[in-house]
C-alpha cells in the first residue's frame, strides 16, 4: 500500500560547504571567505549585531565613523593616531593641572582617580564643523595622547584653544582610551 518507514544509514559523512575555485583558476592564493561565518553569526545574534567600521569625511571624531553592512568593502583608517574605540559621551575630568595654551595636562581626575601624567603628545587641534551646527562656528577643540605612571594611555581634549573666550570654555574631557 506504500512505505510506511525508511531508513538511510551513510556510512562517512563530511560537511557540505561552498568553496571558491575562482582564485585557483586564476593562480592566485584562496583568501579567506567570511561570507558564511557572518551568515551563522547573523543566524545567531541578529543582522544588526553584526557591522563593520567605516570612514566618513569629518573633522570631529564622534561623527567620522559610521557603521556599515559587514561585507561592504573596507574604506581604510585614519593615518592620524586615535583610539580604535571613544567613549559614548566625552567625560568631564576634574583637578586638572596644565599651562596654557598649548601644553598637554601633567595631571587630571576622572572617575575618582587622579592620574599624574608623564608624557604626552599634542595638541591636534580640530575645529568645529560650521556647516552642520550654528554653535560650531568658533568651536575648538585641542586633543591630546597623554600617558600616566601607570602605562594607561589616553585621548582627552580641552574646549578652546587656550586663549580666546569664544572658542570654548576651556574644560578638560576623556574622549578616550588607548589599548
Amino acid at each position: 500500500m506504500g512505505i510506511e518507514a525508511g531508513r538511510l544509514t551513510a556510512r562517512h559523512t563530511e560537511p557540505l560547504d561552498a568553496e571558491n575555485y575562482a582564485s585557483a583558476l586564476t593562480g592566485d592564493a584562496p583568501g579567506a571567505d567570511v561570507v558564511g561565518l557572518v551568515d551563522r553569526l547573523a543566524g545567531r545574534i541578529g543582522h544588526d549585531a553584526i557591522f563593520k567600521s567605516s570612514l566618513v569625511e569629518s573633522d570631529v571624531p564622534e561623527r567620522a565613523v559610521t557603521r556599515t553592512e559587514p561585507l561592504a568593502p573596507a574604506t581604510g583608517w585614519p593615518a592620524w593616531k586615535r583610539p580604535a574605540r571613544l567613549l559614548p559621551r566625552p567625560e568631564p575630568l576634574f583637578g586638572v593641572i596644565a599651562l596654557l595654551p598649548d601644553h598637554p595636562p601633567r595631571r587630571f581626575g576622572w572617575r575618582g582617580e587622579m592620574h599624574d601624567v608623564i608624557a604626552g603628545d599634542g595638541p591636534e587641534r580640530i575645529h568645529g564643523e560650521w556647516w552642520v551646527r550654528d554653535g560650531e562656528v568658533w568651536a575648538v577643540r585641542d586633543y591630546y595622547r597623554v600617558e600616566d605612571r601607570q602605562g594607561r594611555r589616553f585621548w582627552l581634549f580641552r574646549r578652546g584653544d587656550g586663549v580666546a573666550a569664544e572658542t570654548g570654555d576651556r574644560s578638560w574631557w576623556m574622549h578616550g582610551a588607548f589599548g
